[in-house]
């Protein structure tokens, strides 16, 4: 009886290590055949604009700038207009829909000029490259705002592809320039941005 007892424990030993090792052995056959996809990287784009120092020039790193310094309009009165041509270029490889804004503070605005200055803003097409607004390159005016409403509504420009120069026309104008605002300054800031 004992030596049938030692049989049957070690048929059922047998059969555990058995067992084991085609368990084991499957196992390590499903982990030993494995592919490998090592080092992947990842990268954020560069989201820049850009306007360009000279109108008639190309995309140049050269040519580029994030800043350019304002012009002084003066001797403005009721009715005035003046034109003032910008090109900017979304530098990234994809593209960004961009707004531009108003950006001041009241204290540089002491007689409030802000609410008489208006801007209207029209597409540029340049197709001569030669960096003057010429008859027929105008687009159509994506609408005229005051200083005011052009800081706190500002206008969207749309979706712009990547290393493409696009043309603007800002229109400056007044109205209602006052007895009270004659002899009077402002300074004034504009941007363009990309819309987050």
């Amino acid at each position: 009886m004992i030596i049938i007892k030692i049989k049957l424990k070690l048929r059922r030993l047998i059969s555990y290590l058995l067992a084991g090792v085609l368990v084991g052995g499957v196992a390590y056959a499903a982990i030993s055949n494995k592919i490998f996809m090592k080092g992947t990287s990842f990268s954020t784009s560069t989201v820049q604009l850009k306007f360009l120092k000279n109108l008639s020039q190309d995309l140049s790193t050269a040519n580029l700038t994030s800043e350019l310094i304002g012009i002084s309009f003066e001797g403005i009165l009721n009715g005035w207009q003046q034109d003032y041509p910008v090109k900017i270029t979304n530098t990234s490889t994809k593209n960004m829909n961009v707004w531009t804004y108003a950006n001041y503070q009241t204290d540089q605005d002491p007689a409030s000029l802000r609410y008489s200055l208006y801007v209207e803003l029209l597409p540029w097409n340049d197709l001569n490259n030669d960096g003057v607004v010429d008859s027929g390159e105008e687009g159509a005016s994506l609408g005229k705002k005051s200083f005011v409403k052009w800081k706190t509504e500002g206008f969207d420009l749309g979706s712009l592809e990547g290393n493409k120069a696009y043309g603007y026309i800002l229109r400056f104008s007044s109205l209602d320039i006052t007895d009270a605002k004659q002899g009077a300054s402002g300074i004034f800031d504009f941007e363009f941005g990309v819309l987050q």
